[in-house]
């Protein structure tokens, strides 16, 4: 289960660029960011992710690829025994584990319902990770860096903060990215963004 909870947060929610830290690029209109960023529907990540709740912890590689409404997701490490896997869209999820039988739901977030009881807020999860609100819910104490990008705010009850902003082709894109809501609370570190990455 240890393995589950943290790859299902990542659901719904890319050739080798080089990345560095922007230290001069601002963002001069942040509708119009957003707006671009709410655009780019296809890209690739790997990282790191940290999670821990009232009882657990731990951490774990992920690979995640999205293309439009289809995503990809890949995570590796001590969080369990294996490679997990989901694959799936708005409609439809899989959870893939070796040695298990494949478990799947009409939606991303029904799947979180069926094994936990309630949702994760995996809508959400694809535009968090762009450094930008998603514009599927309400956003409160949203605040900026001085070049405009996204420090922090509150949304379906996560308080989220972004940091460690790359500048990847035209795109500033975050590198790290922490979540809590209540006992929960994740840390994802983006090793590596590659935009326009298909599946």
């Amino acid at each position: 289960m240890r393995l589950i909870v943290p790859l299902l947060l990542l659901m719904l929610i890319s050739a080798c660029s080089t990345q560095t830290h922007h230290a001069s690029t601002v963002v001069p209109n942040w509708d119009q960011h957003v707006q671009q960023l709410q655009q780019l529907d296809h890209w690739h990540l790997d990282g790191k992710l940290g999670y821990r709740d009232s009882h657990d912890g731990g951490s774990a590689w992920v690979s995640w690829q999205q293309q439009q409404d289809n995503f990809e997701v890949k995570l590796n490490g001590p969080f369990g025994a294996g490679a997990t896997r989901i694959v799936g869209n708005n409609s439809y999820a899989e959870l893939q584990r070796a040695g298990h039988d494949k478990m799947s739901a009409k939606s991303p977030a029904a799947l979180t319902e069926q094994l936990f009881g309630w949702q994760w807020p995996v809508e959400q999860l694809q535009f968090w990770v762009l450094g930008i609100p998603s514009p599927i819910s309400p956003a409160d104490n949203q605040s900026h860096n001085l070049d405009g990008t996204l420090a922090q705010l509150k949304q379906s009850d996560w308080q989220l903060q972004f940091s460690s902003y790359q500048q990847i082709d035209q795109w500033l894109l975050p590198g790290k990215i922490k979540g809590q809501r209540g006992d929960h609370s994740f840390t994802l570190i983006i090793k590596h963004w590659q935009p326009g990455e298909a599946l």
